[in-house]
């Protein structure tokens, strides 16, 4: 999994044409630093190409079996003693709700706001660790887990 995620080339390659200043817009200019020329002249600019489509397929395919088990499973193959390993690891928030907690009266929260009142939602993800039973799920089945204190303005900042 880990060299299939990593080995991804950055895109975006020679953006900017040569510094010279008789390419720039403004003649009058009689130096130009190369990073003022790279913002003036490239359209956009290089950004890292993470492929983290596998890990999301390795999540996708453990739907079903304990968030523990899983989780255990990523840390043996994504250790922490390598930067983009630990990197990596860090993007499991981007797919996984995991620090769903059960409030005072039953709601489930994220982070102190009561999932789900008020039309409140966070950042889409697709999986989400059921807190009654530590279950990684599909995302789209938490509306329907989520306990009636969770349609009543009850926690949180509903």
């Amino acid at each position: 999994m880990f060299k299939v995620i990593v080995e991804r080339p950055r895109w975006g390659a020679s953006h900017a044409s040569s510094p010279k200043l008789k390419r720039t817009k403004d003649r009058t200019l009689k130096h130009i630093g190369h990073k003022r020329h790279a913002f003036e002249s490239a359209p956009y600019t290089k950004s890292l190409n993470e492929n983290l489509a596998p890990l999301v397929r390795f999540l996708r395919s453990r739907r079903g079996q304990p968030w523990d088990s899983v989780f255990s499973e990523i840390c043996e193959r994504l250790d922490t003693g390598s930067t983009v390993k630990m990197h990596v690891r860090e993007h499991l928030e981007d797919f996984v709700l995991t620090r769903i907690s059960i409030g005072r009266h039953g709601e489930w929260m994220f982070e102190g706001e009561v999932l789900g009142a008020h039309g409140m939602w966070f950042r889409r993800r697709e999986f989400f660790v059921d807190p009654d039973d530590g279950i990684l799920k599909d995302y789209a089945l938490l509306a329907k887990r989520l306990p009636a204190a969770n349609r009543k303005s009850a926690g949180g900042r509903a």
